[in-house]
């Protein structure tokens, strides 16, 4: 009876360290928090997205007038000083376009549409807006504003981002002294992800009354400003008892 009981005590001991060892240690208490950061810059570059289609009742024509634009085009960017690397026109689509005809009560053919995607990369902004005015004046009829960069985006990413994360540490500082307790070491960081506001439409406007103006960014009243880049972070710290 003796060796019985000994033996379900030390059973018990067994299970209960057993039990013991599979706990985790409790955690401490944490604070969570978002942090922001921006940073602003001047553009070095900018890119272009335009198009040009022709409706014609044959689609040859319709063709034909499409690529006259686009070769008109390509000459003004090669005289503003735009290298064949930064111009792409490769994209090319052709379809049918139809009426409703009320008194058949059915689809007329109207002609085929033919569009050329054209993608410009302007990394001379002195130059910008030459690009554009001659976009206007060489048939070009889709333009869509221009999207400013920098060439150091990442760079700039980067520090939007740092800048972020100190935020978060100094809004979790304060919450933490005004609890009155200690701030510990980053538990989890999320990036919530960068963003770049996009460009500001304008009007495209071909003042030719003002040819004796040298410069198409004047001609237009173009100015391209700064832009802005900024990151979002969220972080849960620690906190520690004083």
């Amino acid at each position: 009876m003796k060796n019985l009981v000994q033996l379900l005590a030390l059973a018990g001991l067994c299970l209960a360290t057993t039990v013991g060892a599979q706990m985790p240690p409790p955690q401490p208490p944490t604070i969570a928090v978002s942090g922001h950061g921006e940073v602003t810059a001047l553009p070095d570059l900018a890119r272009l997205s335009l198009a040009a289609d022709a409706l014609d009742g044959e689609v040859k024509r319709a063709e034909a007038e499409v690529n006259r634009v686009v070769r008109r085009y390509l000459e003004v960017l090669g005289k503003s000083g735009i290298e064949a690397r930064d111009i792409s026109t490769t994209s090319i689509s052709l379809q049918p376009e139809y009426t409703w005809d009320e008194t058949a009560r059915q689809q007329k053919l109207v002609g085929y549409r033919a569009r050329r995607d054209i993608l410009v990369t302007v990394r001379d902004l002195d130059r910008l807006g030459d690009a554009i005015l001659g976009a206007t004046e060489a048939g070009v009829n889709h333009v869509s504003p221009p999207a400013l960069e920098s060439s150091q985006a990442e760079t700039l990413g980067r520090e939007a981002l740092a800048r972020a994360a100190r935020d978060a540490q100094a809004r979790a500082q304060a919450l933490a002294t005004a609890l009155g307790v200690k701030l510990g070491s980053a538990r989890v960081v999320r990036e919530a992800g960068q963003a770049m506001p996009p460009p500001q439409p304008y009007k495209v406007m071909a003042m030719r009354a003002e040819a004796a103006m040298d410069s198409g960014n004047q001609q237009m009243g173009l100015n391209t400003g700064e832009i802005h880049i900024a990151a979002d972070v969220s972080v849960e710290f620690d906190l520690i008892a004083r």
